[in-house]
């Protein structure tokens, strides 16, 4: 075989092995076995739009809407909204086509009757970024917004609206740094909560694989998830006494 052709084989192969281990990165893993189980407590359904934690103690409780992270699998975040519903509250994990939430984040406004005003909503990453785009578009429609590792917003300014909103952000985070978060500060809403999360990266606010160019943790998923699930269940109970 020529050298070029040989260069171009190894060059695809390269490429090939790149994106299945890409892929791979997105996928939910290392799920706790429980997350999916029928209780007392909790039931779980699924459709082809959401995946849905009920909470059987949620009666006259706002409910959370749980955007994904771009390109990742929802199931990724099974585990967190199952801990959310475990406190009470109703957590509706939505599925977006191609798993592209900017393409597929106003699907909400079919699935739900948002005008009660009944909803937090949220998300990762790029499922945070089109939560606060959701609420710059929708200035009324939300009790509430959190953001997990993500810089936005930052091509839009909320800090005219009073809304209850929280941002966490991992120490370490390799595609929303601290920097990027902090420099965009000022475009949240005023009554904003910021929390850091020392020795967090941006993968582990899911049950994903150490994703392209994020920093190496120093704390374990374990902990992470369960500062996450902690803050925002802290959160959304302030919600509920000053509703």
């Amino acid at each position: 075989m020529k050298k070029r052709n040989i260069f171009r084989l190894i060059w695809f192969g390269i490429v090939t092995l790149f994106f299945v281990w890409q892929g791979t990165t997105y996928q939910s893993r290392n799920l706790p076995e429980n997350t999916f189980d029928n209780n007392g407590e909790i039931t779980i359904e699924e459709s082809g739009d959401e995946i849905v934690f009920l909470s059987k103690n949620s009666n006259y409780k706002n409910q959370v809407i749980f955007f994904q992270g771009g390109l990742t699998d929802p199931k990724a975040y099974a585990p967190l909204c199952r801990k959310i519903a475990e406190n009470g509250f109703t957590c509706h994990l939505i599925k977006m086509d191609w798993r592209m939430p900017q393409w597929d984040y106003k699907k909400i406004e079919t699935m739900f009757n948002l005008k009660n005003r009944n909803y937090i909503l949220g998300g990762h990453s790029q499922g945070a970024k089109m939560a606060s785009q959701f609420v710059y578009e929708n200035p009324e429609l939300m009790k509430g917004l959190f953001l997990l590792g993500t810089s936005h917003p930052r091509d839009f300014d909320l800090s005219n609206r009073i809304l209850p909103t929280i941002k966490l952000y991992a120490e370490l985070d390799g595609l929303a740094s601290v920097s990027e978060v902090m420099e965009n500060k000022n475009k949240l809403p005023k009554n904003s909560y910021l929390t850091e999360i020392k020795g967090g990266n941006h993968s582990q606010f899911g049950y994903l694989g150490k994703l392209l160019t994020d920093g190496t943790a120093e704390i374990d998923l374990t902990e992470q998830q369960h500062v996450t699930a902690e803050k925002l269940i802290e959160f959304f109970n302030d919600i509920e006494v000053t509703k």
